[in-house]
Parts: C-alpha cells; sequence; structure tokens
C-alpha cells in the first residue's frame, strides 16, 4: 500500500467513523427528547374523530360534512 493509498484509506475511514458517530448521537438524542414514542407503525398514524353528519337545510341547501356554508347539490352557494 503507497502513501496515496494510506491517505485515502484513513480519511474514508475518519468520514465512516464520524458518520456512525453522528448517527448514534442523532439516536440517542431522539430517545432522550421524545423517550414515548418507539418506531413508527407500518399501517401510520390513526386517527379518530366523531363523523360529521351531512347537515340538510330547507331548500335543497346542505353543509358539506367537513362543514362550511350551506350549498346546493351542484355546490352553488344558497
Amino acid at each position: 500500500m503507497n502513501n496515496r493509498q494510506r491517505q485515502l484509506f484513513i480519511a474514508f475511514s475518519a468520514s465512516m467513523g464520524l458518520g456512525l458517530l453522528g448517527g448514534l448521537a442523532f439516536n440517542v438524542t431522539s430517545q432522550l427528547i421524545r423517550p414515548g414514542l418507539g418506531p413508527a407503525s407500518p399501517e401510520g398514524p390513526v386517527l379518530k374523530g366523531p363523523a360529521l353528519p351531512e347537515q340538510k337545510i330547507d331548500s335543497g341547501c346542505f353543509v358539506p360534512p367537513g362543514g362550511g356554508p350551506a350549498v346546493t347539490k351542484n355546490f352553488q352557494p344558497c
């Protein structure tokens, strides 16, 4: 192994070591900041809330399920 190869090997080893230390530091720090959180589930977060019923108003208008102003079945304002 010549001098140039030795220098490249040392630089590569140092960068790999710094990367591993950085990853370990990140992992430990993130566990300290939010200790109650485990790995993410494959399904993703489950958001449950009450279903919003469609509210009907006189003259064929209704309030959309997400809320907002009353509209007709063609989504024209009432």
